[in-house]
């Protein structure tokens, strides 16, 4: 083989080389199916509807009222709206909510929406009971979904060599995932247009908040149809909100 024959060869590896780097980049854009979105209108309606229902839950005994207390306060929530993809759609903190909430508002909403689909719905409550290490009683072996937490990292959860995190999450894209209830996806019909995550109080209270806003609309819009796969999906059984699931 000549030289200019080798350099031929070479010229034509790296090419070949190049478009397949470029097809597995692409990849990842045809994964998520098209289709509609949330509009502004949507989202004030889901948020409205979410702090009216934070706004008639009590706070769990023993956090903003004491255990015997009267009358009871209600709940004062950070409520988080995202896309499919996990994107910052809407964040709304209630007057004295809990700071730290913020961000688990934003994960819990990550979280449902990130293992829901077209397909299926799956609340973060679903999702914290197929990923614990044994059954409730202590019985059997790991559930299906064991580990996920420590999944969909972003750098500031993964420190580098020299013991320092490379690089801080952005309010577009919070890190890490929460498995507690709090989390509740959003459709349009049969397709997965985000989700909704509240944190502010006790899971179940963060829960029926949730579940108040994803009830939202005529007819409960923004829930899964009945034809879809929805494990374990019901509402909370809160006085605020009783969704219906045809």
């Amino acid at each position: 083989m000549n030289t200019r024959h080798k350099v031929w060869v070479i010229l034509m590896a790296g090419l070949v080389a190049l478009l397949t780097a470029a097809a597995v980049l692409r990849w990842p854009a045809g994964t998520t199916a098209a289709g509609p979105s949330l509009s502004a209108h949507d989202l004030q309606t889901i948020m409205n509807a979410a702090v009216a229902t934070a706004n008639k839950t009590a706070s769990l005994p023993g956090l903003r009222t004491f255990v015997s207390g009267t009358p009871k306060k209600p709940t004062r929530m950070w409520i988080a709206i995202v896309d499919r993809e996990g994107h910052l759609l809407a964040l709304h903190g209630m007057t004295d909510a809990w700071v730290g909430s913020q961000d688990i508002a934003i994960a819990k909403a990550r979280t449902a929406a990130f293992f829901s689909s077209d397909q299926n719905a799956l609340t973060s409550r679903v999702i914290g009971q197929l990923s614990q290490a044994h059954k409730a009683d202590g019985s059997g072996g790991a559930q299906p979904l064991w580990g996920i937490w420590a999944s969909n990292l972003v750098p500031s959860d993964v420190t580098n060599s020299d013991g320092n995190p490379p690089a801080p999450s952005t309010a577009a894209t919070r890190s890490g995932l929460i498995t507690f209830p709090g989390g509740v996806p959003l459709y349009l019909g049969a397709n997965l247009v985000g989700a909704i995550g509240v944190s502010g109080d006790g899971v179940d209270q963060d829960e029926c908040v949730a579940f108040g806003g994803a009830s939202a609309g005529p007819g409960s819009l923004f829930l899964p149809p009945s034809s879809m796969m929805r494990l374990r999906f019901s509402g909370p059984s809160c006085p605020a909100v009783r969704p219906a699931f045809p």
